[in-house]
């Protein structure tokens, strides 16, 4: 309850409705008393049986006079117009309409909330969700079976008139005389003739978003018959609009998601892309060496190995092609880093002259296929930076608790600002056709094995990429100790 700056007391609804119900309970109560004391001169012997007959008798005989369903309804009307200024609570409705369109339960379809979120403001035991198709139309979306005549929904020329006079459909002045103002003339001209025909079509709210049209919702006449009114069609129109935004967003969600699953794959097609290109770059060089070192059984043997090298790297990216395909890498284990770096080296030797340093005897903890598929990345990238006859070193060094795996070239270099800014983003490259990509996944690859990649590059004198993993004793001096 209220009362304005001028004095005049507003009670609010539910305060009138308790009123009401307290004063019924009241009326309920004297009426039985009246009734108990009227039996009393019965006599002694009769009093009690006469008194538990009354009680229950006026209980059942209030249960019956309880207003129920369509009772309810038009009780509930006759108050609003006779009591109120308006026919709706808006505060209450609309407290109600947003928790019913936000809420629901798991597995709450969406258009099932929308339907429910307008069908409660008129008390319409059901409606209808209608939503845009490919081909410019209104199809249904709801899970009911009500209209049951849809006659394939909504054409387009329908969504047209719509979306160009957004306003609440009056069912029965649609159905009325032509020269019923209540419809326009496009509304009968364009309106579908199994809307026409079924009058337990009560009203269509049109959900507009913007100028666009997100939706339309047919609403089923309430229990308590009775026309469209102007705050009907007010309060209608405004949740039609939230309606829409509703959908607008969740129609933008499931686009984004969308565009998220294609972005996963054209990021997944593009590392293949990557690596397809640096399977090509090296069988080209192995092919121009071969021309110079055909005579040498050493690079015959070497060349053996690149060969296959690159046939298992191309059924390994066919592979990866195919969905929910998992990469099958080894669990992190103490092994030496070496072993990695000479098989490295004699596969790339017929590509490039790759020379090793450091100790074969240097355990680490790391999973060997992905630290190989990092050095791979940074191995392709060394070489193609590097002159031809400059050879690419990888090293292995103890650096106190840290394994350091090095490689380095006397290439072109790279500047400051690009290794802070530009190395480790996809699609961002120094080299001519470059996808940008070895780098970026030889970082996510040395996390993925608990290790960390650090950079040190100077344009025109070449760069330095050391892989840092966990040092680990040998598994002898484990067993030993």
């Amino acid at each position: 309850m209220s009362a304005t700056g001028n004095g005049v007391f507003h009670p609010s609804r539910t305060a009138i409705l308790r009123i009401l119900a307290i004063g019924a309970s009241l009326a309920y109560l004297a009426m039985t008393v009246v009734l108990l004391a009227a039996v009393e001169p019965l006599g002694i012997a009769y009093a009690w049986v006469a008194r538990v007959v009354v009680t229950f008798g006026a209980t059942f005989a209030a249960m019956l006079l309880m207003p129920q369903g369509r009772a309810r309804s038009w009780l509930r009307l006759q108050i609003s117009k006779h009591l109120f200024r308006h026919r709706y609570d808006y505060r209450a409705e609309w407290l109600r309409f947003t928790r019913t369109l936000g809420g629901g339960e798991a597995g709450d379809a969406p258009a099932g909330r929308i339907e429910r979120a307008l069908a409660d403001i008129t008390d319409s035991p059901v409606a209808r969700l209608f939503v845009p198709t490919d081909a410019s139309r209104l199809e249904p979306a709801g899970a009911g079976a009500w209209p049951e005549a849809i006659g394939g929904g909504f054409d387009a020329a329908f969504v047209r008139m719509v979306e160009r006079l957004p306003r609440i459909l009056d069912g029965d002045a649609l159905r009325a005389d032509a020269a019923s103002p209540a419809a326009t003339e496009e509304e009968r001209r364009y309106a579908p003739d199994w809307l026409v025909a079924d009058t337990t079509i009560w009203a269509g709210v049109p959900l507009v978003h913007g100028d666009r049209i997100a939706g339309y919702v047919l609403l089923g006449r309430p229990p308590i018959d009775r026309r469209l009114d102007w705050e009907d069609h007010d309060l209608l129109s405004v949740a039609g609009r939230q309606v829409a935004s509703h959908l607008a967003e969740a129609q933008g969600q499931a686009a984004l998601g969308e565009a998220r699953r294609f972005h996963e794959f054209n990021r997944r097609f593009a590392f293949i892309v990557h690596d397809v290109k640096n399977l090509a770059s090296q069988l080209g060089l192995v092919a121009r060496n071969a021309e110079r070192h055909a005579d040498n059984p050493a690079f015959r043997a070497d060349m053996v190995e690149t060969l296959k090298d690159s046939v298992v790297r191309l059924n390994d990216l066919l592979a990866r092609l195919a969905p929910q395909t998992a990469a099958k890498v080894d669990a992190p284990r103490v092994a030496t880093p070496m072993a990695v770096l000479e098989t490295i080296a004699a596969r790339r030797r017929a590509q490039h002259p790759v020379r090793l340093s450091g100790r074969a005897d240097i355990h680490a903890l790391f999973d060997p296929v992905r630290l190989e598929l990092a050095l791979g990345h940074l191995v392709q990238n060394a070489i193609e930076a590097s002159p031809v006859d400059e050879a690419v070193w990888l090293s292995v060094e103890r650096r106190g608790q840290e394994v350091e795996i090095a490689v380095l070239d006397r290439g072109r270099g790279m500047s400051a600002d690009f290794v802070r800014h530009g190395l480790f983003v996809p699609f961002d490259s120094t080299k001519p056709g470059g996808f940008g990509i070895g780098a970026f996944e030889a970082r996510a690859l040395v996390a993925a094995i608990g290790g960390r990649l650090e950079v040190d590059s100077r344009e025109g004198e070449g760069s330095r990429f050391a892989i840092l993993l966990p040092f680990a004793e040998a598994p002898e001096q484990r067993l030993s100790a």
